[in-house]
């Protein structure tokens, strides 16, 4: 996934990375398992829409490869060995490269080191999060991309059947807000959505024309753990925000979510752990709950009540 790399204390840069080794399988029983789910037919799919099942899926229909131990090659020559893949095909790996190595982009870049004679090419890459500045964490489903979460079936068909179609006006308010100090802004997508997803979201995305950013997605193995309902993902999403923030103590961060799930609560949480970090906490509505609703007033007891805001329409809203 692409990382967030950060400057520590002596100069050199924190560069996170992680793999997943795994070997592309078919697995038809999978695919007509959540077709069936979802109330789709096969046989009656355009070729584009069948196409763009299978492209959606394939990431759930792998065979992880563990005990795989891989190297990465840095731009100027050295190279860093990760920990061998566990039984989920997973390797995660903290290094410490010189500052020389980031890139005119803000992002440093890495390759895979293959044996020899392989032609294939894998690689990666960390933006780079300044000491100071700010940060906006988005939430992807029903923030910027319309996708119905409080629909589970629904929101599954918008994600493995349907094209991914922006939430109007949200691109355009991001961009805006980049522009400002586009040396110090950076974005940060944090979403319960699974890793499987991370190329189609990728693409989504830089076609929507969203600011390029960090992505930190949550780890489902199969089938079956997505099609449970929403387990562990307010845990995912806390604990990741929480991290980040912790990451970078001297850097300031805007919230943006949506009133379909607990983005609201989850915000809300973070701004009393961290007052002098979380400047504001933008929700859109989904969820027909305006600002004064009880939800809020519960959530926001005690905290400025200019720290929230809630808008229906994008196009009519200022990320500031």
């Amino acid at each position: 996934m692409p990382a967030a790399a950060r400057t520590l204390a002596d100069g050199r840069i924190d560069v996170g990375i992680e793999a997943w080794v795994h070997e592309i399988e078919s697995r038809p029983g999978s695919r007509m398992l959540l077709a069936r789910w979802l109330g789709l037919d096969r046989k009656a799919m355009t070729a584009e829409e069948s196409a763009l099942f299978d492209a959606r899926t394939q990431l759930f229909r792998v065979d992880s490869e563990r005990r795989k131990a891989i190297r990465v090659r840095f731009a100027d020559g050295s190279e860093h060995g990760l920990p061998a893949t566990g039984n989920d095909g997973r390797s995660t790996a903290q290094f410490t490269v010189d500052a020389r190595l980031l890139g005119m982009d803000g992002s440093i870049t890495f390759d895979v080191v293959m044996p020899v004679g392989d032609p294939r090419q894998f690689g990666g890459r960390a933006l780079h999060v300044p000491t100071h500045g700010i940060s906006v964490v988005s939430d992807i489903d029903d923030t910027i991309k319309q996708s119905n979460v409080r629909d589970r079936r629904e929101l599954l068909r918008s994600t493995f059947a349907r094209p991914f179609v922006a939430v109007l006006g949200m691109a355009e308010s991001y961009r805006g807000f980049a522009a400002r100090v586009p040396a110090a802004t950076r974005f940060l997508y944090v979403s319960s959505s699974p890793l499987q997803l991370l190329p189609s979201l990728a693409d989504f995305i830089h076609a929507s024309g969203f600011p390029d950013g960090s992505m930190h997605l949550r780890a489902l193995t199969s089938f079956r753990s997505l099609l449970r309902a929403g387990g562990d993902s307010s845990a995912h999403k806390l604990g990741t925000i929480r991290t980040l923030i912790g990451q970078f103590p001297r850097r300031r961060f805007v919230l943006v979510g949506d009133s379909g799930e607990r983005d609201p609560e989850i915000y809300a949480a973070l701004a009393r752990e961290f007052p002098t970090q979380v400047d504001a906490i933008h929700i859109r509505d989904v969820s027909d709950e305006p600002r004064d609703a009880a939800r809020y007033a519960q959530a926001y007891a005690g905290l400025d009540a200019n720290l929230l805001t809630v808008f229906a329409d994008a196009r009519n809203w200022l990320l500031d």
